[in-house]
């Protein structure tokens, strides 16, 4: 089965809302619509992604969310995954409310653990959480054994607010009173001084990272989000593949929400990212597979193998874009999208067949949808 190593189920109802915007803009007036959703919205965003997941192949999930919403969608559709809760918090003064806040959403979402379903933490990226608050959150999830993802080095923005205390996320933060410094490290140093970089997590975007980054990711095995196309949608740039790959990162291919990348296909996106690496298609579809589940640290998931769940996706290869191509791996990595996709399994249950989910009631699920935006 595809795996996704960073999407944002709960932004599904936001697809197409917001564009054009420089990144700053982008990401305020998504939170800004984001925080008028119902619980309702939430959830029918939550699980339409889901089942759009499992239309596009993808069985394994690595989400960040703030609801519940999330791992509820990821259990009860039948999914795999990891649902990272996210806790904001940039000035010091909300630390301790932040933390108590995550503590208290921790515990609502134990329910919904299993051997599919695990919950994570995240604190969501530089320009939102104050370093008080990721020192607590990293002490929380070494108490608590808790995987941890983070956006990280995602924006020319964000390095100007990490290093020189500057920049957009520097003025708005400034305005709301809150006291900015100039760190004078680049964000990954910034994170590994909050002790983030010793829980081997999965850093998000890694777009500005540079070769002493990735020396410092690889020696404390953290894993890589690698976002291709929500990066260039948003005006990121691209991140180093290839040098990450150089210094043996592990690094899986994510979506990201599709308010930003619009699309869940995988195979677009791995070869989207072989645009800047040379990657042979065994190596695309790894992205997509077997290294991005090690990247969330789901064992079985992403592999045919025995002793693997039994996660399958089954790929047509009847269009016309085929004919004449003998090796099936060659002609997935190069020419499949998410359409082509027929079958999906979790677990040995068939979740997905051409433009049928067994066992929910689509109709329902599309009216909740659409009511949510």
């Amino acid at each position: 089965g595809l795996v996704n190593t960073h999407a944002h189920l709960e932004l599904t109802a936001l697809r197409g809302l917001v564009r054009g915007l420089p990144f700053p803009d982008w990401i305020r007036t998504v939170r800004r619509i984001k925080d008028a959703l119902s619980a309702d919205a939430f959830r029918a965003s939550s699980r339409w992604g889901v089942l759009e997941h499992f239309a596009a192949g993808i069985t394994t999930i690595g989400d960040t969310g703030s609801s519940r919403a999330p791992a509820a969608g990821l259990a009860e559709l039948y999914a795999r995954g990891i649902a990272y809760h996210e806790v904001f918090g940039p000035d010091p003064a909300q630390a301790g409310e932040a933390l108590r806040g995550l503590e208290e959403a921790l515990d609502a979402l134990w329910p919904f653990e299993s051997a599919r379903v695990r919950i994570g933490v995240s604190p969501h990226a530089p320009y939102t959480v104050s370093d008080d608050l990721l020192r607590a959150v990293v002490a929380l999830a070494r108490r608590r054994e808790r995987r941890v993802a983070m956006h990280l080095a995602e924006s020319p923005e964000e390095k100007l607010l990490v290093e020189r205390g500057d920049g957009p996320f520097a003025e708005a933060l400034r305005r709301r009173g809150i006291a900015v410094a100039a760190h004078g490290v680049s964000p990954v140093a910034w994170a590994a001084r909050g002790g983030l970089l010793d829980l081997e997590p999965l850093l998000i975007h890694c777009v500005t990272a540079g070769e002493e980054d990735f020396r410092f990711m690889a020696r404390h095995r953290a894993a890589v989000a690698h976002c291709p196309w929500s990066n260039a949608a948003l005006g990121h740039g691209r991140a180093n593949l290839a040098a990450m790959r150089a210094h043996g990162l592990t690094v899986g291919v994510g979506t990201d929400s599709v308010a930003a990348g619009g699309t869940l296909d995988l195979f677009a996106e791995a070869r989207f990212a072989a645009l800047a690496c040379p990657l042979t298609p065994r190596e695309m579809l790894r992205l997509i597979t077997l290294d991005a589940a090690a990247a969330l640290g789901v064992e079985g998931a992403g592999a045919l193998a025995l002793g693997a769940w039994g996660d399958l996706t089954a790929v047509a290869l009847e269009a016309p874009y085929f004919a004449g191509l003998t090796d099936p791996e060659e002609a997935i990595a190069s020419y499949a999208t998410a359409a082509d996709v027929r079958f999906t399994w979790v677990a040995g249950r068939m979740v997905f067949k051409r433009l049928f989910w067994p066992g929910v009631d689509v109709e329902a699920e599309r009216a909740a949808f659409a009511q949510a935006r």
